[in-house]
């Protein structure tokens, strides 16, 4: 059965989408200041009210404290309750390399497409980040183009500033020179 949790960020209201028996996350719902919008989204996932578990305390407050810049990394584990039942296994491997770009560093579409044997498929990436479940998690966010652009981003490309601006997101990854260093501030 699926459920949703809604909670609240400084940036917003987000929303964890899941499943239990096992617990798996099946989608993270990027903050908006209107809940309307948040509980529009989560339509055929009931909220829990009567078995909330303790995988769901975690995920959702290690995502708040990001917001609030108290954490800069996520535990092991999340990656493991994601469901990946729909998602291929070269998205896969692009959300896993994704996930190793750490906390105020970015990288370009082409460093995560040469990460995953597809040096070229850069366009790829961009899908797949643009459909990425698990933001925040999963940090399409860090994601840039190699010319120094924001690229796009499933919350908006003022949510994706904000969050680089949270991380002080100055410090790229070798094979990408932005146009200057204070385009993420």
């Amino acid at each position: 059965m699926n459920f949703n949790y809604l909670f609240d960020t400084p940036f917003g209201y987000a929303a964890l989408l899941y499943s239990i028996n096992p617990f798996k996350i099946t989608e993270i719902l990027l903050p908006d200041p209107d809940k309307k919008n948040i509980l529009h989204k989560t339509t055929g996932y009931p909220a829990d009210k009567n078995a909330l578990h303790p995988q769901v305390f975690l995920v959702t407050e290690s995502i708040r404290d990001y917001f609030f810049g108290e954490i800069k990394s996520f535990p092991p584990v999340f990656f493991e309750w994601m469901n990946f039942g729909n998602i291929t296994r070269l998205e896969k491997r692009v959300y896993q390399e994704t996930s190793y770009i750490t906390y105020g560093k970015t990288a370009s579409y082409s460093y995560i497409a040469g990460a995953v044997g597809r040096q070229k498929a850069y366009r790829f990436v961009g899908n797949t980040l643009a459909k990425n479940p698990f933001p925040i998690i999963v940090p399409c966010h860090r994601v840039v183009k190699s010319n120094g652009a924001f690229g796009g981003f499933g919350g908006g490309k003022d949510l994706k500033i904000k969050m680089l601006a949270l991380e002080k997101a100055t410090n790229p990854y070798p094979d990408f020179l932005p146009v200057n260093d204070r385009h993420f501030l």
